[in-house]
């Protein structure tokens, strides 16, 4: 019997130790000071910079949202979903003696390295594979380290490396103009080539609401309070639809140098302005469905929103409602 403990106690040293250098030998399979890449309690994290080549994304946590590159409000959907994904991280396989070499090469001098910030610190920083590398499989590799891994999410069917996204537009918030009625102070809609058409609405904090005429610069005694009422419900989650990239410096300079078709402005109670110039946009096509001659896109058009220094595409079904002329009050 006392052999029989014996021989127990000789087995269960021998796996303690076996564990010990399969975790800690820097030449075995795996080595778990290298493969801690799931973030824990994700909710800290303060700032996430993700860089590829030429192309940075810095995402920082400001007090109530997410910014990308200091710049622009961040969606909150793709962030909650991005942070979540960090800490479900999974090492799926060492990579072989054969290949850690050439992987470990490739990812420092071609992958995206990514760091995990916590209050200023650097919580993890790490290199991730581009998905060209491999279509079906994602290696990751702590920052100076020699250790590359095979990784994946479970019950995550995409490749994680395309979840390392260095495209402003795709982490960058499409809003234009969110507010609810009670948070507008101002609203003025200006159409610069026919200004007797322009209005301004005021909305006082008392509850009273006012009509002006911009063009005579006079307040309308007469206006359909309803519909006026009903106007400062629509600047809920008015979004643009995409950034114009295609286009080259010049023909983009023009548009912004030429003649908005109109001007969207609105200040809220705090006194902040949003404003929105809309270009008109050529049309595609030369003729419509009866032989007319189109000049312009009837779908969509060009605008610039505040002083970012870029163009972007809106659809007309989204802004209709709020492209009114003084006289749809009256």
């Amino acid at each position: 019997m006392r052999n029989k403990k014996g021989y127990i106690i000789i087995l269960i040293i021998v796996i303690v130790f076996a564990a010990i250098y399969y975790f800690s030998n820097t030449e075995g399979t795996l080595n778990i000071r290298y493969s801690n890449f799931p973030i824990d309690k994700p909710d800290e994290i303060t700032e996430i910079r993700i860089s590829s080549g030429e192309h940075q994304i810095n995402l920082n946590k400001n007090s109530d949202y997410w910014r990308v590159n200091n710049k622009y409000r961040a969606r909150e959907n793709n962030i909650k979903n991005f942070v979540t994904a960090l800490s479900l991280i999974d090492i799926f396989s060492p990579v072989s003696k054969t290949e850690k070499e050439q992987i470990r090469g490739i990812l420092e001098s071609e992958g995206v390295l990514v760091e995990i910030i916590k209050n200023k610190r650097t919580h993890r920083k790490y290199y991730v594979s581009r998905p060209a590398m491999n279509s079906e499989k994602t290696y990751m590799m702590k920052y100076r380290s020699r250790e590359p891994f095979l990784v994946r999410i479970p019950s995550y069917k995409g490749n994680v490396a395309d979840l390392f996204i260095t495209d402003k537009n795709f982490w960058r918030d499409k809003t234009l103009f969110d507010y609810q009625q009670q948070d507008i102070k101002r609203i003025s809609v200006s159409y610069p080539e026919n200004t007797e058409k322009s209005f301004s609405v005021i909305n006082s904090e008392d509850g009273s609401i006012a009509l002006k005429q911009t063009f005579t610069d006079s307040y309308v005694d007469n206006f359909n309070v309803e519909k006026l009422t009903r106007y400062l419900t629509y600047f809920q989650n008015i979004v643009f639809e995409n950034i114009v990239a295609n286009l080259s410096q010049s023909v983009s300079d023009s548009i912004f140098n030429s003649r908005p078709y109109s001007v969207l402005s609105v200040e809220d109670i705090n006194g902040s302005i949003n404003e929105l110039k809309i270009y008109r946009r050529p049309s595609e096509k030369e003729f419509d469905e009866f032989g007319e001659k189109i000049k312009y896109d009837f779908n969509r058009a060009y605008a610039s929103f505040n002083e970012n220094n870029e163009l972007l595409i809106i659809q007309y079904y989204i802004f209709d409602p709020l492209l009114k002329e003084i006289d749809y009050f009256r």
